[in-house]
């Protein structure tokens, strides 16, 4: 799996939140900045704020090709499976506010 769909999930996930109260999707890739603008922000734990920040470079590898070296260097096999690990809880997280 290239580190771009684990990016993609988060972003799906943060903007579905964000169709909960808007009909106004931004055009962004900032996970980040989607969660604030999601109002969940404030209910993320530490670690899924760090899987965010760890997430944000791998939209680079699709959007830009010449980073693509370069962070492809840091996606080791473990590091990846942790990722998606991760990436997989913060889904079910995310579904789980969807269903209240």
């Amino acid at each position: 799996m290239d580190g771009i769909h684990l990016h993609l999930i988060a972003e799906k996930a943060l903007k579905a939140a964000m169709a909960r109260t808007t009909d106004e999707i931004p055009k962004i890739h900032h996970l980040l900045k989607l969660a604030n603008m999601a109002n969940v922000n404030d209910d993320l734990s530490e670690s899924q704020k760090n899987l965010l920040g760890k997430l944000m470079p791998l939209q680079i590898e699709a959007r830009y090709p010449e980073h693509k070296a370069k962070i492809a260097a840091t996606l080791t096999n473990n590091y990846c499976a942790d990722l998606l690990k991760e990436t997989e809880e913060f889904l079910c997280w995310i579904k789980a506010r969807l269903e209240k």
